[in-house]
This record gives structure tokens, sequence and C-alpha cells, in this order.
């Protein structure tokens, strides 16, 4: 997020760093409560991360989805190309498909 800049996608840098500003104080920003990066996922349900590859939180989302396996979850990750910033709310094909996905994923979960 931090090297994507200010391209505007729906979030761009400076964006998502006002958001943080409005939101949380500088001690707070490694506060698992704040930021699920820093807690510990162990024993987390099943969870499908879904991000598209103009969306500047996309190394976010893969980070957080290899840290979701590697805590012993089960993580499904679907990326979508061309995907901004909450590309499903769009009526777009990408995002009916991911939309679609996600109900499946909520259908067959067994949590």
């Amino acid at each position: 997020m931090r090297r994507w800049g200010p391209r505007n996608l729906v979030l761009s840098t400076p964006i998502i760093e006002q958001f943080v500003a409005w939101f949380t104080r500088p001690e707070q920003r490694a506060d698992p409560d704040a930021s699920p990066l820093h807690a510990d996922l162990r024993g987390m349900p099943p969870a499908l991360f879904t991000v598209g590859t103009l969306d500047p939180l996309l190394d976010d989302s893969l980070f957080m989805a290899a840290r979701w396996a590697a805590a012993g979850n089960e993580a499904e990750l679907a990326i979508y190309p061309g995907g901004v910033h909450a590309f499903n709310a769009f009526p777009l094909a990408i995002g009916a498909e991911a939309n679609a996905r996600a109900l499946r994923f909520l259908a067959d979960s067994t949590v």
C-alpha cells in the first residue's frame, strides 16, 4: 500500500494514510485490534481473500492470506486481473464472478 502512490483507483496511498490518521493514533497502529496483520491468527476459521490486481491493498491481501495459512488456517486466495479496490461492488463481470465465488465459499463453509 505504501508504494502504490497517488494513483487513485477508488483508493490511493494518500487516501489510505488519511483514513489511518483519522481512525488510529500512531501508537495503536501495531495493535492487533487496529491491524489484523499484527494479530495471532491461530485457530481462525477458513477465509477467502479476494483482491484485484489494481487494488492498492493487493500486497497487504497477499501477505494476510499467507499469514492466515502459515498460522494453520484454511486460506483461499482469489486474485482478479484488473480489479480495483471494491471491484465486486461495481456492475462488472469480474465483480459478479467474485461475488458468486464468495457465496459458494460461504455455502460450502463448515464453520
